[in-house]
């Protein structure tokens, strides 16, 4: 008996129905039809390809250009007993040709490219022998101009239809504006396709945005109010520890999820937080991909996002049970210029790129006309700090010659440095005493690190180096001393990134080539910005409804759950100024309060309330004691 989209969800995913949308873009593709997916995150995407693919003769060629992606939709597709292999940017020329062999002979139902791949003449040869069913094109807006991340390599995707011009296209992605979706269409040159698009419109979830000059107090009181599943994303990998050591001691059982973790290290965290052993994690925006815990309550930014995608991408991780859940944003004043100095100062223009991309190439040896297809161990902090560089804008630099195919930029975790502790706490004292040279960097070492005398632990040089304020030799020095001296067991990396060139040197040459998509993203990026702040900024509209016009949609009603729509309903008389005040005054006659328990207290918000303290302040009707506390004066 032939097989239903239905057997397979059951067979491979355990799933007894499909999510909207889904059986109409897989029977669609079944039919040999091109189709458009646009489905927000939680939608499942991926099962619109993987479906119509297993049901079929040959094999799916999927397009992708998340490295990281990849690997997990394979490792995935394996454990469920399905044959599916990836060749990405990272895999030596040599062994291409044999991983294609075992593709083509293997009974292979699954084969991942990144764009760049297609670069290749060899791969390209090899591609017209495969029986393709179906070509699926993941992160599809990154073949738009006027989508964020856009790389030209999608471009080469049309070579792979004309030499197989009767294979249909699937084209997908999580977040995508009108615009970028008719770039999508006509750069893929889809034939009539069929666009399967669902509203970015979220009934149970509740936008709110608050503004507050203590985001530890409030978070404190939202967790408290919604004691489930939680996610916190927050700017960088130290704030995602500091914060959850923070939350634990404050009785909130919480872990913590950044890229930098091991791999091991990741799986014990996130299952940690999935089986529900923890109630909160918190996380960088690497904490995504294959998220699928339905019963997240609550999802609380602590910093903006650089744009409303991936806002929307990591806000929608709440409430895919249906029931009522919030994303919640907490900012301040200074956030406004964290947001525009972190992603607007630091843009490269065309001159920054050619100075950058030339003394890279000196920095590691590359001679001109040379280079392709070499990788070198890169020290990021030290090419800046010889060349007096701006981190950030390298960093954005380097980003973008990865996004247009000119070299991989890759973070290597296995090559961090680990220590370890070999002798007891007690013979450590001891050898303090003896050798105070020593004292700075193992407190440094035991303040910063947990689990040095039970097992390695991964050190960050550069974090050592700026708390210390000394030169990195010096603390190689020590450290390698120590290893002499007993104390610790040591493997040493200078890096932990690593940088391959896809392409021979060719300085201005390479970069007069790709600087009008640098213009093209530097404008986008400032205007992702721009809404970014309107959304935070603008009190007066529905919260969800600012989200939706973004992303195209019409015909709006507010969600009467949002911040805005709540503040709205309030009676006016309660945040009248006279009616906040005489509560205050009230309070503040039977005992003395600080602004925390006032706004623990008051059915108000905190501007609301730091606005009428002023007020009575400047009519002498309150003063401020020397511990920090409002009384009658």
């Amino acid at each position: 008996m032939n097989k239903t989209p239905l057997d397979i969800l059951k067979q491979y995913w355990d799933y007894h129905k499909f999510r909207p949308l889904q059986e109409e873009a897989i029977i669609n593709a079944i039919n040999k039809k091109d189709g458009f997916v646009l489905l927000p995150t939680g939608g499942g995407k991926s099962i619109c390809y993987q479906i119509p693919a297993l049901l079929q003769e040959g094999i799916c060629l999927v397009i992708s250009p998340l490295i990281a992606l990849m690997k997990d939709q394979v490792q995935s597709l394996n454990s469920k007993g399905i044959k599916a292999l990836m060749l990405d940017s990272s895999l030596h020329f040599s062994d291409i040709d044999r991983e294609l062999n075992n593709c083509l002979y293997g009974n292979y139902k699954f084969l991942y490219l990144s764009p760049e791949r297609l670069q290749s003449d060899l791969i390209l040869e090899r591609l017209k022998l495969f029986n393709i069913n179906l070509i699926a094109v993941d992160e599809a807006h990154c073949i738009s101009q006027w989508g964020s991340d856009f790389r030209p390599a999608y471009s080469l995707i049309q070579k792979v239809r004309d030499i197989q011009p009767l294979t249909p296209i699937i084209a997908l992605t999580g977040s995508a504006r009108p615009q970028v979706v008719k770039d999508i269409i006509n750069n893929l040159q889809l034939k009539n396709p069929n666009v399967f698009s669902s509203s970015f419109k979220r009934e149970n979830l509740a936008y709110m945005v608050f503004k507050t000059s203590d985001k530890y107090h409030k978070l404190n009181k939202i967790l408290k109010k919604n004691p489930e599943s939680s996610i916190i994303y927050v700017r960088n990998r130290k704030k995602t520890q500091e914060l959850s050591k923070y939350l634990n001691q404050q009785g909130f059982y919480s872990s913590y999820y950044h890229g930098g973790l091991t791999p091991q290290e990741k799986e014990q965290h996130f299952n940690d937080w999935k089986l529900n052993q923890v109630q909160v994690m918190v996380a960088t925006n690497a904490f995504g991909m294959g998220i699928d815990k339905s019963n997240v309550k609550t999802v609380i930014h602590l910093n903006l996002t650089e744009n409303l995608e991936n806002y929307y991408q990591e806000a929608g991780r709440a409430g895919r049970n249906n029931k009522k859940a919030f994303a919640i944003t907490l900012y301040d004043d200074s956030d406004i210029h964290r947001l525009e100095n972190q992603f607007l100062a630091s843009l490269p223009n065309s001159s920054d790129l050619k100075i950058i991309y030339r003394k890279l190439c000196s920095y590691l040896g590359v001679a001109y006309q040379e280079g392709e297809h070499t990788t070198h161990d890169f020290n990021i902090y030290s090419f800046c700090n010889h060349y007096q560089f701006s981190i950030n804008k390298t960093v954005n630099a380097l980003n973008f010659l990865d996004r247009q195919g000119i070299l991989r930029f890759s973070k290597n975790f296995k090559h961090q440095t680990e220590i370890q502790f070999v002798i007891d706490n007690y013979n450590l004292t001891q050898y303090i005493s003896t050798h105070k040279h020593h004292n700075a960097i193992i407190n440094c070492i035991l303040r910063k690190y947990g689990g040095a005398f039970e097992s390695n632990i991964k050190i960050d040089l550069n974090f050592i180096t700026q708390q210390l304020n000394i030169d990195k030799e010096e603390v190689k020095n020590q450290l390698n001393s120590l290893k002499q001296n007993g104390i610790i067991e040591l493997k040493l990396y200078d890096s932990d990134i690593t940088l391959t060139f896809l392409e021979p040197r060719e300085d201005d040459n390479t970069i007069n080539r790709v600087s009008k998509y640098l213009k093209q993203q530097n404008k986008l990026k400032q205007d992702q910005i721009e809404s970014v702040k309107q959304y935070i900024l603008n009190t007066k509209s529905c919260k969800q409804n600012e989200l939706l016009k973004y992303f195209g949609e019409e015909n709006l009603t507010d969600c009467g759950i949002c911040s805005y729509c709540l503040s709205d309903k309030l009676p006016k008389e309660k945040i009248s100024p006279d009616f906040l005040q005489n509560q205050i005054l009230t309070l503040l006659q039977q005992a003395n309060y600080s602004s925390k328990e006032l706004l623990d207290i008051l059915d108000c918000n905190e501007t609301d309330l730091i606005n009428n303290l002023s007020a009575l302040l400047d009519v002498s009707k309150i003063k401020l004691t020397s511990n920090a506390k409002y009384s009658i004066s």
